[in-house]
């Protein structure tokens, strides 16, 4: 374990020291370059249609683009603008991950101006998912302030469903969590498991406990207060607010309930989140509580699926803040020489129709609101932009959990696979949460 630990920190190494190498400027050198995330199938093709509009518009420059993983890119990114070189294009993960770290330090440059230039606040995201880049001038307050930083497309945490087996075992859409469970009931009788999930992964119990937590907020306070109450745990980290919530501690109670009636596929300790959609894809399970990145391998199984929003605790209740928000986004280094070139650069990936085009041919939310559905054949990806639009116009976009402070991340993940493996009481388990969220803003 430790040599491929050593390994890892070599290669990380080697990496940054390889990518500072290829930041050096010219003064004559028309070089635009970015570091981006975006190598994905479903986005690779996004970023490079935009860096050709970006070459038509300005053929004597050249554009010069790497793609990793998050982590490799991050380890890369901080330690270049660490030193003060770097591309003029970087990954900049929201919060504290990266975000409010590279604002304190100025190390990114201020979007405003640019999103007022380009109309982007008008056409893209919603002003929830825009809270989610902002930092204050000073780097100190989340959620509030100036634009830092942009992501490609959007996400939608929901609910896929196995139209197969829905039909097999004439089953409903389930239109409240009380339904659900009754539906997952019904599932297990009929021979599958009801929800596939692999919390190996940290993300995958953060999504589960997040959607169920969300919907039990809005029951506990209505669905408005409950987006204000997330905003403000989440994204301000206000101090006056606490996890102490019943909400909070209702949806673990659920949750260890699901695992007490076996609702979740055998081993999910033990599986991660690619063991957990391969159970799902290999139609195992019924239901797959997870992100609209998985449209495109979900839409080439053998079986058709649909896509629903999570339902309110109630029928008839209002739709629950949906956890969704924006693709990791990336802003323009302070070091860059052109921010304004780069800025073009930004705008041809987020919001040109070229790019619309390709994330709907690619399966993919786009940016822009709400998604056009003209020409969206009724069906899985239908169902998906169906529910971010619907999301959208109640304005009730919800949150991923670790953003909440630098150490949440492990803390949920820790505490979760305990409430897991009923080793702790959901008391104990928000508790947990509670005390790292007051270490932070205390």
């Amino acid at each position: 374990m430790f040599r491929w630990q050593a390994l890892s920190i070599l290669m990380s190494c080697l990496l940054v020291v390889f990518m500072m190498t290829t930041c050096a400027w010219g003064s004559d050198v028309k070089v635009l370059e970015i570091w981006d995330i975006y190598y994905q199938p479903n986005r690779e093709p996004v970023a490079e249609a935009a860096i050709e509009q970006f070459k038509e518009r300005y053929p004597d420059w050249q554009v010069k683009r790497s793609a990793r993983p998050l982590a490799d890119m991050k380890t890369a990114v901080m330690a270049a603008l660490g030193a003060g070189v770097g591309p003029d294009i970087v990954l900049v993960n929201n919060g504290e991950h990266m975000m409010g770290p590279m604002v304190r330090a100025n190390q990114i440059v201020n979007l405003d101006p640019y999103a007022e230039q380009y109309g982007w606040l008008d056409e893209l995201f919603s002003p929830t998912i825009w809270d989610r880049v902002r930092y204050t001038e000073d780097g100190t307050q989340f959620g509030e302030g100036l634009i830092w930083a942009v992501g490609l497309d959007a996400e939608l945490v929901g609910i896929y469903y196995n139209k197969d087996i829905f039909e097999e075992l004439n089953l409903s859409i389930p239109e409240s969590v009380a339904e659900l469970e009754e539906t997952m009931q019904l599932i297990k009788e009929g021979g599958y498991a009801p929800i596939s999930v692999g919390i190996l992964d940290d993300w995958q119990f953060f999504h589960l406990y997040g959607a169920l937590q969300h919907a039990a907020l809005a029951h506990q306070m209505g669905a408005d207060a409950a987006q204000e109450y997330l905003d403000d745990v989440v994204v301000r980290t206000k101090a006056d607010r606490s996890w102490m919530e019943e909400g909070n501690i209702e949806s673990a109670r659920i949750l260890q309930n699901w695992v007490e009636n076996e609702f979740l596929v055998d081993g999910f300790t033990a599986l991660g989140g690619d063991d957990a959609l391969s159970v799902y894809l290999a139609g195992a399970s019924a239901l797959f509580i997870q992100g609209s990145w998985y449209s495109v391998s979900i839409a080439e199984a053998d079986f058709e699926s649909g896509f629903i929003p999570f339902p309110p605790m109630e029928k008839g209740g209002e739709l629950p803040p949906q956890i969704g928000g924006m693709a990791t986004p990336i802003g323009i280094s302070i070091y860059s020489p052109h921010p304004d070139l780069a800025a073009e650069y930004l705008d041809f990936l987020i919001a040109s129709d070229k790019t619309v085009e390709l994330q709907l041919e690619l399966n993919v939310l786009p940016a822009r609101v709400p998604v056009p559905l003209e020409g969206i054949p009724k069906g899985l990806y239908h169902d998906i932009l169906t529910a971010w639009n619907e999301t959208n116009r109640v304005g009730r976009v919800g949150h991923f959990l670790d953003w909440a402070t630098p150490t949440m991340w492990d803390t949920i993940g820790d505490a979760g696979r305990d409430l897991m493996l009923l080793r702790i009481s959901p008391e104990e388990f928000v508790e947990k949460i509670e005390a790292d969220y007051r270490a932070f803003v205390d």
